[in-house]
């Protein structure tokens, strides 16, 4: 798919972005509270197998064939060492926080040992903060390597981004840089405990919003059966325009259509 050109207001806007070391935070999330946030993507540069239209981060400017030449991961070491000392210091600040997110600039789980990125994750919460939740985000592209299957299973919850019910809309929105389907995506969710799914609706130039999307995007939904849904729409300037936000009330009929048809529950971020 080819992109329109970045809008003033992006470019002038896109430094926001926080500086990108191994942690981050503590944010305040819509979804998870105040985060902890570990990013794995090694540089400033953004490492993903998706290229979304509306990333806060911008395009992805690395190609797959890239990442091992381009993305200079943290290694097991380096992200126990930086962790437990980031946690360390919070604590004697009296900072608390919620959840320890795996997440950051791009898709962790392209990490190369990202299972054992998850276990020591857990290790490190259980050895400091031991009521903390750990949680990842991720796009679901890597389901089909057993070790990101083990490594997102050793986590509290994992958050899912499921954005269309078809392929159509899946390359219209996502742009995955690897081979996916929603089939795929589909067989790889299906190896996971449970998860939580995320869901973002755009209109103007990609309307995922329209009935037949959302019929396609329930079933799918239905099929996966997540303990919860996230439904939410821009929320920051997206790196293309003609792109736009939903309004809430129509974000909210979604939600109810979703339980009504499905009996799965869902919460609205505005």
């Amino acid at each position: 798919m080819k992109f329109p050109q970045p809008s003033q207001e992006y470019e002038e806007l896109k430094t926001f972005s926080a500086p990108w070391g191994i942690c981050y935070g503590p944010i305040q999330s819509r979804r998870l509270g105040q985060s902890l946030g570990i990013n794995l993507s090694g540089s400033d540069e953004k490492i993903c197998s998706f290229d979304c239209i509306y990333c806060e981060l911008g395009r992805t400017n690395v190609k797959m064939s890239q990442i091992k030449k381009i993305a200079q991961f943290p290694t097991l070491e380096n992200i126990d060492k930086e962790v437990r000392q980031f946690i360390v210091d919070l604590t004697k600040r009296s900072q608390k926080f919620d959840f320890i997110c795996i997440s950051g600039n791009g898709e962790p789980t392209l990490h190369p040992d990202f299972e054992d990125v998850a276990r020591l994750t857990k290790k490190i919460r259980d050895d400091l903060v031991p009521d903390v939740k750990t949680a990842i985000l991720s796009n679901g592209a890597t389901l089909d390597n057993s070790k990101t299957v083990r490594g997102m299973n050793h986590l509290d919850q994992r958050m899912i981004k499921i954005d269309a019910g078809n392929d159509n809309m899946l390359t219209k929105l996502d742009s995955p840089l690897v081979r996916l389907t929603v089939a795929k995506l589909l067989q790889g969710i299906k190896k996971l405990k449970d998860l939580t799914v995320q869901s973002y609706f755009s209109q103007g130039i990609v309307d995922n919003t329209i009935p037949s999307e959302i019929d396609d995007w329930i079933e799918v939904v239905g099929i996966v059966k997540p303990k919860l849904v996230h439904i939410y729409s821009l929320d920051r300037v997206p790196p293309v325009t003609g792109l736009k936000p939903v309004p809430y009330q129509k974000l909210k009929e979604i939600s109810v259509t979703l339980q009504r048809r499905t009996g799965i529950k869902s919460v609205v971020f505005s």
